[in-house]
């Protein structure tokens, strides 16, 4: 059945969900149910695409919903370790010191390879200006933090700027509506850099008692940043670095989210656990001690309040696998490509809320 499409704002988007109302409530459709030659079948709907790193053999996965590979892939780079992705199905991969985009149908559009080190944090958000064209901002182990941006495919640097020597990147944030890209760092500073998306210009908001700071979200409404350390602490904090709440919840916390339902996500290392948690006061919503024997990698909730979780643990094991979480916390299904894959970043479709998705 051929993909559906509608026009919003002037542009042409592709239908990715459908909807209808029962019992008073809006329910997600999944699948429709046409006649065809006077016989009823199901055909599913425009569905959400999960890209997952994988770097024990290097490769790129686009898997759909439905737990199947998607046409055109996986694809084989050197070292991916994060990705992100935008509205438009275009994925953008953190691969050793190269930034590569792929366009959904698997065919790569650019490569940058003006990093200094390896790329250890990515995120993308929309130009207002231009549609279909998208900023990528990517943070290395040397400290660089570099704005691309690319419109079909060029990929153009916009600027770079130097925190500092030895520094790592380990997390960023961008706040769409207020046009500011947040930092996270580590290795031999620890601490929050708030820097313009026009110019690159920063500084430096917050010192991280706690470690290096391997998570990094933003709530757009507050604005505040969601910050997890290597040290296992997760926190609130305002632009100035001003801390509103924070606590020990694990031994390391990997990746923070933002999600569109209002609850914060966070995978929780070593601890093997994803959490569910109240942006307000940080109180666990739920936690899913699901990883067995698999750390805990990356997080990243739909649209819809599901979660895509990584897990990793070294050598061969059921426990490397990409999981869907519903909004509860229950498991819904495990995805393995086989038994040594080391999984990593992770994105889904349409991304994350405060790019502007």
């Amino acid at each position: 059945m051929p993909e559906k499409y509608c026009k919003i704002d002037g542009d042409i988007k592709q239908i990715t969900a459908e909807y209808t109302k029962i019992d008073g409530v809006i329910k997600q459709g999944t699948v429709n149910y046409p006649k065809v030659d006077g016989v009823i079948k199901p055909v599913p709907v425009g569905e959400k695409t999960i890209f997952a790193c994988e770097e024990f053999s290097n490769l790129l996965y686009a898997i759909s919903d439905g737990q199947a590979v998607k046409d055109g892939w996986p694809q084989t780079e050197s070292a991916p370790q994060v990705v992100a992705c935008d509205d438009d199905g275009n994925s953008y991969w953190g691969d050793g010191s190269d930034v590569v985009c792929y366009d959904i149908a698997g065919t790569k559009k650019w490569t940058y390879s003006g990093h200094i080190g390896d790329i250890k944090s990515i995120c993308v958000e929309p130009d207002a200006g231009a549609a279909g064209a998208y900023y990528v901002y990517a943070g290395d182990f040397a400290g660089s933090v570099s704005r691309l941006w690319s419109f079909n495919t060029t990929c153009i640097l916009q600027w770079m700027q130097n925190i500092g020597a030895s520094y790592a990147v380990y997390s960023l944030a961008v706040d769409h509506s207020a046009g500011f890209i947040y930092a996270g760092t580590g290795f031999a500073y620890d601490a929050v850099y708030g820097a313009s998306v026009t110019t690159g210009n920063f500084t430096r908001r917050y010192i991280s008692p706690y470690g290096d700071v391997t998570g990094l979200a933003i709530d757009e409404g507050t604005p505040d940043l969601y910050i997890g350390t290597g040290g296992g602490y997760l926190l609130r904090i305002g632009l100035n670095g001003y801390v509103y709440w924070g606590s020990a919840i694990c031994t390391n916390v990997e990746d923070v989210r933002v999600g569109h339902d209002g609850y914060g996500y966070c995978a929780m290392g070593a601890t093997k656990k994803i959490r569910k948690f109240v942006l307000s006061n940080g109180a666990a919503a739920w936690d899913a001690n699901v990883g067995g024997t698999a750390h805990a990698v990356g997080c990243a909730p739909d649209e819809f309040g599901n979660v895509y979780g990584t897990f990793r643990v070294a050598g061969t094991s059921g426990d490397n696998v990409v999981r869907k979480l519903n909004s509860a916390g229950v498991e819904q299904w495990t995805w393995q490509p086989y038994v040594s894959a080391q999984f990593y970043g992770v994105a889904v479709t349409p991304g994350i809320k405060a790019a502007g998705f």
